[in-house]
């Protein structure tokens, strides 16, 4: 039974790494793009932090085509790229047709775009909590352990396969009947000082010193909260990140109490590691995952009939910002601008 990982960022590299030291000796093979792909032939990959090692001999291809004949129709395929790219991986899933795909991708819609290509009965709906950052090409750090939440998308979708798979590399897995809430929990906490980070240019840490932009972050939070209850989605807790319990929290803590708990959760439980929409923004890449994270929220809230003013600011500066549509410059550290766009200037 063959596993392909597909992409060959920060988390496709962990899960690379983790299933090739599996004690059943699990076939797994990562697809990446050609240049990725020809880095980790040459190189070893490094992994440093929790779980520390080096891999070589690894079954890596830039083509569906290159990927030799054992990998070919795999068992199971695990997407790892951005959400942005789940159009373009399409395709390639077509090429390399395994029997199930899990996706572990951040944001909203990325299982339903896959159920409307391959079947929600072939979907397997994933959110990974282990916080590891790419240094490099083939060079990984991971900084916290998490776990792997794994829920079905159709009615006779399959986990068996990747919950075996994952747990025998060392993961903590956990079920969800519910893929939805799932996804929706894990996008809370993926929201939480990024998006105002990025257009800030700005650390978490300085983010979370300023109280009114604290509040914003609450009431982005709350806005998705509203959204959610309107869809009859209530959060869950994921493997070691109490979301249900932080959204709790969020809704119902006056600020005295939960701005504190924000500050220690969210600012200091970065270790320094700036957020990946701050990241994609300095790398000038010209599409963001904040479009599957504020974006969704902002497209969901108009189809059931809600307003969230503050979702969509912060996904109008900035999409707009990586469009070039905006000047990062009129927002780099100007919070009053920010909180205008959103609606809550004072």
């Amino acid at each position: 039974m063959t596993i392909v990982i597909v992409g060959g960022g920060a988390i496709g590299l962990l899960l690379l790494s983790r299933l090739a030291q599996a004690s059943n000796g699990q076939p797994v093979a990562l697809l990446t793009r050609p240049n990725g792909a020809a880095a980790l032939q040459a190189t070893p990959l490094q992994v440093s932090g929790i779980g520390a090692c080096s891999l070589t001999g690894l079954t890596v291809a830039g083509a569906v085509a290159d990927l030799p004949a054992a990998f070919q129709q795999p068992a199971l395929a695990i997407l790892c790229v951005k959400g942005y790219d789940t159009n373009g991986a399409i395709a390639t899933l077509r090429d390399l047709n395994p029997g199930s795909i899990l996706t572990l991708q951040n944001g909203l819609g990325n299982e339903e775009a896959l159920a409307q290509a391959f079947g929600a009965d072939r979907i397997i709906a994933g959110a990974i909590t282990t916080s590891v950052d790419a240094t490099g090409p083939t060079t990984i750090t991971v900084t916290k352990a998490g776990g792997i939440g794994l829920a079905p998308v159709g009615g006779t979708s399959n986990l068996t396969l990747a919950e075996t798979a994952l747990s025998n590399a060392g993961f903590t897995v956990q079920r969800y009947h519910d893929y939805r809430a799932m996804k929706w929990s894990k996008a809370l906490l993926n929201m939480l000082g990024n998006a105002t980070a990025a257009i800030l240019d700005w650390s978490v840490a300085q983010v979370y010193a300023d109280r009114r932009l604290v509040a914003l972050e609450r009431t982005a939070v709350r806005e998705a909260l509203a959204v959610m209850q309107r869809m009859g989605i209530r959060p869950v807790n994921l493997p070691r990140y109490p979301a249900a319990l932080l959204a709790f929290g969020i809704r119902w803590l006056p600020p005295i109490i939960l701005d504190p708990i924000l500050r220690q959760r969210v600012a200091g439980g970065r270790g320094g590691k700036d957020p990946s929409l701050l990241r994609d923004l300095r790398a000038g890449r010209s599409r963001s995952e904040g479009e599957f994270l504020y974006g969704a929220v902002a497209a969901a809230a108009t189809a059931h009939g809600l307003q969230t003013p503050v979702n969509a600011g912060l996904w109008q500066v900035l999409g707009g910002i990586v469009r070039g549509d905006l000047r990062w410059d009129d927002y780099r550290g100007q919070p009053e601008r920010l909180l205008a766009a959103c609606g809550m200037a004072k």
